[in-house]
């Protein structure tokens, strides 16, 4: 598999908007943040991933507000499809919604709810993996 140009995972971003909306399991979101059981949950995307392993920019979101640019923190993103989007924390995230800040000056934002989260250890490190499905694009006003 080839890894996609940014300008391709960029219009992979703007694709899912065109493609029908895919279930999405928030009370499995919602317990693994509670610190519940995560169950491996079976796959659900209707795109092809493409790897996408880069450093991003993400903030956690009410929903309403756009949050400042002093809430934007760095992630390790994993991979990418036109619906949805896999990226790295080493916290456990506290809120079920995102904004990502893809690319450069000027970035591209995008909110995104959390779909799942599955820990990881690696060298006595832990982290989480999270995946998450695109929800919409944020035009600039």
């Amino acid at each position: 598999m080839n890894k996609p140009t940014q300008l391709e995972c960029f219009e992979l971003f703007e694709e899912f908007a065109d493609e029908a909306a895919h279930a999405l399991d928030v009370e499995a979101s919602l317990d693994a943040l509670l610190g519940h059981d995560v169950e491996v949950m079976r796959e659900r995307r209707r795109s092809p991933r493409h790897p996408f392993q880069t450093t991003q920019m993400y903030a956690e979101y009410d929903g309403e507000n756009m949050p400042p640019t002093s809430r934007f923190r760095l992630a390790t993103f994993h991979d990418i499809s036109s619906t949805g989007i896999a990226f790295v924390l080493p916290i456990k995230p506290t809120h079920a919604r995102f904004i990502l800040a893809i690319g450069t000056v000027p970035f591209r934002f995008f909110e995104a709810e959390l779909v799942h989260v599955r820990e990881m250890v690696a060298n006595g490190q832990v982290s989480y993996q999270l995946g998450c499905r695109l929800v919409r694009r944020i035009l600039p006003h």
